[in-house]
């Protein structure tokens, strides 16, 4: 069984959080999984329906005033429109979500990936579970006192017992929608097949966080796609053939810029 490995604290670049606020990331003491999972099945349902180019207020609309995802109360609509913004963002000023959703569109299938790999930018409760659920063997059961005990060991005692249990809860059904584990009520990890796609977000989450060239294939985002340093380097060239990321490799040098892949940054609109 793979060794357990401590928690990851969310990442910070040189000049820390600012930096990292105003590229999208969410840096915080506490964050959604409190009271809401990855919440993977609205946010598929949202990005369906708003288009790429709407403004931020357009997504609050279509959740509050249109009620795309069929909620039966206006205060659950807002609950679950400010619950949604603070895990996934939805808003094009911010070059994370506008590289979330560039990504989106490219292959469907990457979908529960590209959502784990921003919840975990944008919730540090769920990120403190990562090195938890990732270094556990294929097969094996998840404890939910480990999960807790991840959890606290971040929080250092500011949850209490019942909140904290949430949170433990709540992370383990967000890593059963990513595909990390599976079943409903005792969740065993199960083997993950990591898209070029969700790397290309993993790899830019790390340039963004201050990584550069073979680091970026050990951040906490690279690492939960679940492959070994070989692999990922096969990702990416996967994901360099569709255009995603500059990459060049060799006699022990890797080479990565993905910092293209916000369309910002090519001079296109978002």
């Amino acid at each position: 069984m793979p060794a357990r490995r401590s928690s990851p604290k969310p990442p910070k670049a040189a000049d820390a959080n600012g930096d990292l606020m105003a590229l999208g990331f969410r840096v915080a003491d506490s964050g959604p999984h409190t009271s809401k999972t990855l919440m993977l099945q609205e946010l598929e349902t949202l990005l369906a329906v708003v288009p790429a180019e709407a403004p931020a207020k357009a997504y609050r609309a279509a959740v509050v005033e249109e009620n795309v995802l069929g909620k039966r109360t206006l205060s659950t609509r807002k609950e679950t429109a400010s619950r949604l913004t603070a895990l996934h963002g939805l808003d094009p000023s911010k070059p994370l979500f506008r590289v979330l959703r560039r990504l989106w569109n490219v292959d469907p299938e990457a979908h529960p990936q590209l959502a784990l790999l921003d919840g975990l930018a944008r919730d540090p409760l769920l990120m403190a579970t990562t090195a938890q659920v990732v270094g556990m063997a294929q097969g094996e059961l998840l404890q939910r006192s480990e999960m807790v005990a991840a959890v606290q060991g971040f929080t250092h005692d500011r949850l209490s017992p019942k909140v904290l249990d949430a949170v433990a809860r709540n992370a383990a059904s967000s890593w059963t929608q990513s595909g990390h584990l599976k079943g409903k009520v005792k969740k065993l990890r199960q083997p993950l097949k990591p898209q070029p796609v969700a790397l290309a977000l993993a790899l830019w989450l790390g340039y963004a966080s201050g990584k550069r060239g073979r680091a970026l294939l050990n951040t906490p985002w690279a690492t939960a796609l679940d492959s070994s340093s070989s692999g990922l380097l096969e990702l990416a060239e996967q994901a360099k053939r569709l255009g995603l990321l500059k990459l060049s490799h060799g006699a022990g040098v890797v080479s990565i810029d993905p910092s293209g892949l916000d369309p910002h940054q090519r001079g296109e609109q978002p």
